[in-house]
């Protein structure tokens, strides 16, 4: 063999382990870049739950108030009844 094809062969053979260097690289990039999706999966998941949590709440919350009001009105039918009533007696 001549200088010349020896040259090519050790080219041939660095440029090989350049692109498995590069090809392990590249997987390990894609392997975190899975565990990031993963990661940013799981952030979204919490905050869907935080989200239905607080919606709950405000239902729950807006549910209360309106009782609270119904409640309102019958004391006030309450109250009006007793005045009527202590009005009659007098």
């Amino acid at each position: 063999m001549n200088l010349t094809a020896i040259s090519a062969i050790i080219a041939i053979i660095i440029s090989f382990v350049g692109l498995v260097i590069q090809l392990v690289a590249v997987g390990i990039y894609i392997g975190k870049l899975e565990g990031f999706k993963d990661l940013v999966n799981y952030k979204f998941a919490e905050q869907k739950d935080r989200l239905d949590k607080h919606n709950n709440f405000i239902t729950r919350l807006y549910e209360v108030e309106r009782r609270q009001g119904i409640d309102e009105e019958k004391i006030d039918v309450a109250n009006h009844r007793i005045a009527d009533l202590e009005n009659k007696g007098v």
